[in-house]
């Protein structure tokens, strides 16, 4: 049987939609090589064939399943495979070989799978459907030196308009008024909407007449699994995201390389929810949506704790280094040091290089970010607590119920380099009343921004102040929707114990605001 296409109209690539400059060499080059004693499946022995356009599922399949029956080794040699859902058991490595691509049918049915149906909420914008999964399972390991390929741009339309190679100018966010009319996303002019136009989208965002297109939810999923180890592959081209660690334990991932088209709407690049004792080492991530993103979701039942992410470079059109939304459960203990974020070829930049937002009732502590170099990135720290409540929790007259959210505190920034931002940084917490009338405050406490440095683009700029700055209590957390604000380094709202010391700002020439303004903030200090 021959590849079947659910959308064969789609897929066709611009310029800009990859990065063109990726050091694959460096992060492949001490692939290892297939082992030669012990139990090796070669999946051609299964009947897989090299090249061939069929779809070979059940060929690759019979391979996995005879490997789990012993423990060992999957062997896939040089040559490219298309299939459906493959599902990987324990005691398992699965080794790519320089050259071999594993690749996804272009058929959403050959990607959903009645294992897969667990009773997860994949969310509105995707079927439920993966490529690559680790169900259940320990002991696993993906590496080798090959490709894992989702074939995305068969799953979304094309974009309403092309990615922008130069610079957007003047630099202007929507204003309070176009929020409050919808505008928020089509606001002309603005870098917000600038961005978002070029997002290929599975479904009709701007009423255009267009079908809703169905697609997997992730490329490669591991859930409930214990000790992996994900190295020396290429992950290209997701269809939604790229690489999910769902409620997993002992996780190691180095040497990984993401290239996914930059406009395929939700490709995140590294999601990790609900899991314990992670490391993310020596990583490449080019993606449209978070490039390395923690969540832990109602789904998850448990706290989230002791993450590490060390000497990745990102580059995302979103947020590079992102905790939340889907925030339900505790993150804690939380080590992002030595990586690059940066948008060096299209623009406007990414939305964010750090973002740290509780909406949904998490209690997030214990973070620390040092040493950061960020290139191209429009707004460098968004620290942000809300109500939005994903959940749906009735209300509450006791503002310690979760209906009014969960708490960020103990976040340390240091050793941070911001060259050609766009968009100042944004921390802040919010106040509201009860129904009643109570006073109801959530701040962000223990706050430690040290050694930032801040340097704008230069361009023309359109800022608007508003005479109020709303609390945004339940809207969806973006550093680029709340308008402007009254400072061009750090603006400060709702926040107790908040210390910012070796901040440089270099505005650009037009600026008229300050560096820094504490709004409702108790020991708060700038120095």
């Amino acid at each position: 049987m021959t590849e079947r296409i659910s959308y064969p109209w789609l897929g066709e690539i611009f310029p800009g939609d990859y990065m063109q400059e990726i050091p694959y060499e460096a992060y492949l080059k001490d692939a290892p090589e297939v082992e030669k004693s012990g139990n090796v499946y070669d999946v051609t022995d299964f009947g897989a064939v090299p090249g061939s356009l069929h779809v070979q599922t059940e060929a690759l399949q019979k391979a996995l399943d005879a490997c789990a029956q012993t423990g060992g080794t999957v062997y896939v040699p040089e040559g490219s495979y298309i299939s459906g859902t493959l599902l990987m058991g324990s005691h398992t490595t699965l080794h790519l070989a320089p050259g071999a691509s594993l690749i996804a049918s272009r058929n959403i049915e050959d990607l959903i799978h009645p294992e897969l149906s667990h009773g997860q909420d994949f969310g509105e914008e995707s079927s439920g459907g993966a490529f690559l999964c680790v169900l259940h399972a320990e002991d696993v390991r993906i590496t080798g030196g090959g490709t894992i390929h989702g074939q995305g741009e068969y799953f979304v339309h094309l974009p309403r308009k092309l990615p922008t190679m130069q610079p957007v100018d003047p630099v202007r966010l929507p204003t309070r008024e176009e929020i409050r009319q919808g505008q928020i996303n089509t606001a002309p002019g603005s870098i917000r909407t600038a961005y978002r136009e070029r997002i290929r989208y599975a479904e009709d965002k701007y009423g255009e007449g267009k079908e809703t297109l169905r697609r997997p939810s992730f490329m490669v999923w591991c859930y409930d699994a214990k000790r992996v180890e994900i190295d020396h592959v290429v992950l290209r081209d997701s269809m939604c995201w790229t690489l999910h660690m769902d409620r997993c334990d002992a996780v190691k991932i180095h040497d990984l390389v993401i290239d996914d088209n930059r406009h395929v709407a939700n490709t995140d690049g590294i999601d990790l929810s609900g899991c314990q004792g992670v490391e993310i080492r020596h990583c490449f991530v080019s993606c449209a949506d978070d490039g390395l993103c923690l969540k832990n979701t109602a789904h998850t039942g448990r706290e989230m704790r002791n993450v590490e992410i060390s000497e990745c470079t990102v580059v995302t059109v979103m947020n590079a280094f992102k905790i939340g939304t889907g925030t339900r459960f505790p993150i804690r203990h939380v080590r992002v040091h030595d990586c690059t974020f940066m948008l060096p070829d299209i623009h406007p930049g990414s939305v964010s290089g750090i973002s740290i937002e509780s909406c949904d009732g998490s209690v997030i502590e214990d973070v620390e970010v040092r040493n950061i170099r960020m290139q191209g990135v429009q707004c460098p720290l968004y620290v942000l607590l809300n109500r939005r409540n994903e959940a749906g929790l009735p209300y509450s007259d006791d503002s310690q119920d979760l209906y009014w959210g969960g708490a960020i505190r103990n976040v340390t920034v240091q050793g941070i380099t911001a060259l050609d931002c766009d968009l100042p940084c944004i921390v802040t917490g919010y106040a509201d009343a009860t129904r009643a009338g109570a006073p109801v405050r959530r701040a962000i406490e223990g706050l430690k921004v040290e050694d930032m440095t801040m340097r704008y683009r230069e361009a023309e700029e359109i800022v608007q102040i508003p005479e109020c700055f709303e609390e945004q209590l339940t809207d969806y957390p973006e550093s680029n929707a709340h308008g402007d604000v009254d400072a061009c380094g750090i603006w400060v709202r709702h926040a107790d114990g908040v210390t910012i010391r070796g901040l440089e700002v270099t505005p650009r020439r037009a600026n008229t605001r300050p560096p820094v303004v504490f709004l409702d903030c108790n020991e708060a200090e700038w120095t």
